[in-house]
This record gives structure tokens, sequence and C-alpha cells, in this order.
């Protein structure tokens, strides 16, 4: 199942929305989700360039050992600043590239998804999962795993794994994390 939550911003909304990058260790869950997709992103092989376009405080990416990256976010603080749908086009093509609780706030992800797919071999995919009584006014849309698997595959991925990552019983969020081909 998936769900939109609320229309589009304006592009003035975004900027207020975010005005900074997002700093993941002011939440619990948020410090448990990022240090758990650090774990599966250093499984994945055959990395020698990442990128990571919604990068917030960057923890993910710089956790790496790859020797090309490129990082960014919407908020200003990387060399790629801006939308992910506009920045995607000043990078190089990568070995993976890092989309971590990005896609929810997207207002076109089958866009998004299908840039991406053109710009990386791998991908490494963290969003929500189900919340679609979701209040937080960041998120677009709210989504179950059944509905991503269906929406990587129709934008040109291969699910190679996924995990639940389950904090709702204690925070607010279960977490999907999917490594795709």
């Amino acid at each position: 199942m998936r769900k939109r939550l609320r229309e589009k911003y304006s592009n003035e909304e975004l900027k207020l929305l975010y005005a900074k990058p997002h700093e993941h260790h002011h939440w619990e869950d948020h410090k448990i989700r990022v240090e758990y997709t650090i774990e599966v992103a250093k499984q994945i092989e055959g990395i020698e360039s990442v990128a990571d376009l919604s990068a917030g405080d960057a923890t993910i990416i710089n956790s790496l050992n790859a020797s090309n990256k490129f990082i960014g976010d919407f908020a200003p603080k990387y060399d790629f600043e801006g939308a992910i749908e506009e920045t995607i086009d000043l990078i190089p093509k990568v070995d993976l590239f890092i989309l971590s609780e990005t896609l929810e706030h997207i207002d076109n992800p089958e866009y998004v998804l299908k840039k991406i797919r053109e710009k990386t071999n791998k991908l490494l995919l963290t969003t929500p999962e189900g919340k679609f009584d979701d209040n937080n006014p960041e998120h677009y849309w709210a989504w179950d795993n059944e509905a991503i698997r269906k929406l990587l595959i129709s934008t040109g991925f291969t699910p190679v794994r996924y995990n639940k990552l389950e904090l709702a019983e204690k925070y607010y969020y279960d977490y999907q994390i999917w490594v795709c081909e």
C-alpha cells in the first residue's frame, strides 16, 4: 500500500523546511537507524565511488571507505546543493547511491529513482515502513515494503536485500532498508 500524505510544497516553503542539513544525533531512533544502515552499507562489495545527495550530516557516506565521494543536500553545506532532482545530473555514475530517509520527502519518487538508476550500479535505500497516519510535515508519502519493492522494480532496480528495522514499539517508526542492483 502507498498513500500520499500531503501536497507538494512551494520552493519557498522547501527552503524554509530544509534550511539546514538534518542532524541524526538529535533522535535516538535515528542514531539506531544510521548505525544499522552503516552496517548494511559496509557489507556491499565493490564500492569505489559513492553518492549521497540528501546526506544530512553525512554520517553514512563518511563511514564508507570509498575513494570517490559525492556529497550533497538540499540545505547549503556541501558541493552539491539543492533538490536531488537537479543535483543528480551533476554527478558522474557511481558504484553506490545512498538514499536514506529521503524518498518519502520527494514529490515524484518514480522520477527520482529513474534518474538515480541512470547514475548508479547499486542503491542503498531506507524509508519508513507504513505509518499511513504520519503527521511529519516533511513526509509526502507513506508506504509498506511491498509498495517500495514494486516501485524499485518499476524504476529499473533489482532488490537483492531487504531488512526491516523494528523500532516503532519504542519509537514512532519502523524502517525499511533495501539494497538493490
